[in-house]
């Protein structure tokens, strides 16, 4: 198997954090889909892991043991070999020799290279692998399709057994990637394991065994994997048998729901119905005098009870309703309140990365749509301007779980009809939405499913 750990890039060059603690795992016989949109920090892991690129801090393991590549030639050695989007070749070489360029010393005899040894041995592993490969022709005359083949014919020549696949399938037609996912799980079959990247959700569920979704620098490993494994949605959220006293909340008796990885649920009910108790109770916010029965799980872990800080490690994100009490600080800059939960990401030894702090909040304010300075006081931003920074900076938490209560608070329509998109896609990437309002009407334009809170049941 597979390991890497807490992998972060920061590219000093042009201060930009490509990837910040990043954990993926890869077993044999699997197709493991790597996910995300452009600039997510894909390729940048994969890169990684084959050699080309090193981190700027993290562990690789293969097989339980510690390792550090220092160029692509080491993760090649331990069987692990990548298939670029774009394949490289030697111009004027033929495609036989390309594909054994690097590999030559197998077919040495004494001195002397073997060329009929050799190309006898690209032909051989080329029809067992139902390559129609033109091994005569020049390299640079094959087909984006064929250049893939080539590259993976390469790697097998020199018995790689984890493969990476960045992007095959973006110049391919229909037919040919069809043919493709064929060999992946032929591949697989003899235990070898791989790694296809992709922004496309359609076809990371037709091939692979198990998702990691990456969104804005790889931020979102905290719901790696298992998202839709063998067409079985991935439990994010379970409340069971939840019994809860806090003197001024309603009590809460025997609650009990479960929450699916591409799910958004409504929860609403009346004035003292026990709303407010049952978010605060998820998100970590009840006091120490809380009394508690039954468990909340996030993620498999057991947060009942545990605080805000053990909610938000294992994979929550949170935005109340009170704008301007928990969420900011008004008489501060906004910058204060947008870089609160980032500290910790942006520590250099003792001290904060302030070039990775500016650009969060850059990044932020970007996706809110909002021009002005963030180190204007929050309190001068109107209403619908927090409320759209404020989602903003949940969501680029990337967690698989977000809980908003009155999430289209403040907004106007335009900004409404965006929450919505946004929440949708926000699902369809494999994170859960928990939603909380008073009010039914607030919560049916955004849900699945509702349920309804009375007397703390």
């Amino acid at each position: 198997m597979i390991e890497l750990r807490a992998i972060c890039k920061y590219f000093p060059s042009n201060g930009v954090t490509a990837l910040e603690n990043v954990d993926f795992t890869l077993k044999p016989g699997e197709i493991h889909a790597l996910l995300g949109e452009n600039g997510s920090g894909k390729s940048t892991l994969m890169h990684i892991l084959a050699g080309y690129i090193r981190p700027s801090s993290g562990v690789i393991f293969v097989d339980g043991k510690k390792r550090r590549f220092s160029s692509h030639a080491d993760a090649l050695a331990l069987g692990i070999g990548m298939v670029r989007q774009h394949p490289g070749f030697v111009r004027g070489f033929k495609v036989w020799e390309d594909c054994i360029l690097g590999s030559e010393t197998q077919g040495r005899s004494r001195l002397f290279f073997d060329p009929a040894r050799l190309r006898k041995r690209v032909e051989e592993k080329a029809a067992f692998w139902h390559f129609d490969l033109p091994l005569d022709a020049e390299a640079e005359s094959l087909t984006v399709s064929q250049r893939q083949k080539a590259a993976l014919l390469s790697l097998l020549l020199r018995n790689v057994q984890w493969f990476i696949f960045d992007e095959p399938t973006t110049a391919l037609p229909p037919d040919e990637t069809k043919t493709l996912f064929e060999l992946y799980k032929r591949l697989c079959s003899e235990g070898r394991g791989i790694v296809f990247i992709t922004h496309k959700t359609d076809e990371a569920h037709a091939v692979s065994d198990r998702v990691t979704v990456l969104k804005n620098n790889g931020v979102s490993h905290r719901f790696a994997g298992a998202w839709h494994q063998k067409g079985v949605s991935h439990q994010i959220l379970e409340v069971k048998d939840l019994c809860l006293e806090q003197p001024g909340l309603t009590p809460l008796k025997n609650v009990n729901f479960r929450l699916m990885a591409g799910s958004i649920l409504g929860v609403t009910g009346p004035w003292k119905s026990g709303l407010e108790t049952l978010e605060l109770a998820v998100t970590g916010l009840l006091n120490e005098n809380a009394k508690s029965q039954g468990s909340i799980r996030l993620n498999g872990k057991d947060i009942t009870g545990k605080g805000v800080l053990a909610f938000r490690d294992a994979g929550g994100a949170y935005l109340g309703a009170d704008r301007l009490g928990n969420n900011l600080a008004p008489e501060l800059p906004l910058s204060e309140s947008l870089i609160i939960h980032v500290c910790r990401r942006a520590r250099r030894g003792i001290f904060l990365n302030s070039g990775y702090l500016n650009s969060w909040c850059e990044k932020i304010m970007c996706m809110a749509g909002i021009t002005r300075s963030v180190t204007d006081r929050a309190s001068s931003f109107s209403g619908g301007m927090i409320q759209r920074i404020l989602l903003a900076r949940e969501f680029a938490e990337d967690a698989s779980l977000i809980v908003l209560a009155e999430a289209g608070s403040s907004l106007d329509e335009a900004s409404r009809a965006k929450l919505t998109e946004d929440l949708q896609e926000y699902a369809r990437q494999g994170a859960a939405i928990l939603l909380f309002s008073a009010d039914l009407r607030e919560l049916s334009p955004f849900t699945d499913e509702t349920i309804v809170l009375g007397d703390g049941t």
